[in-house]
């Protein structure tokens, strides 16, 4: 029974660790795919290089990868960007609903003069 419980605290530790570093574990991950692609790529150029001297193959492969990667770039770019632009957005709700608290109105009768308040309980 007790190792039941261990093992669904860690199961439970594991996912929440795992849920709040979702983000930065994709990130590695497509670097490591973007690593393996790209030594794919330079082992194909360097094949084609050899077999067809003169021609302009070799100079597709680098323009093909290098688009390839500033595509990667200005997504990760925009990614963190729209991150802190989301975190900053959270912040400044945060500090407006703060300030509605504690600049909220009871009453209406705030805004009566004390002539229309003694007028009332009459």
């Amino acid at each position: 029974m007790i190792k039941f419980f261990v093992k669904q605290f860690l199961y439970g530790r594991i996912f929440l660790w795992f849920q709040s570093n979702l983000s930065s574990i994709f990130f590695v991950i497509v670097l490591i795919f973007l690593t393996f692609y790209s030594h794919n790529e330079y082992l194909n150029y360097l094949q084609f290089k050899q077999k067809a001297e003169g021609n302009y193959i070799g100079l597709s492969f680098v323009i093909k990868n290098l688009l390839i990667l500033l595509i990667a770039l200005f997504y990760f770019y925009f990614y963190f960007l729209l991150k802190k632009t989301d975190k900053s957005l959270h912040k400044s709700e945060k500090k407006i609903k703060e300030y509605n608290e504690l600049n909220r109105v009871v009453s209406l009768d705030y805004f009566l003069s004390d002539e229309e308040i003694n007028k009332k309980n009459k």
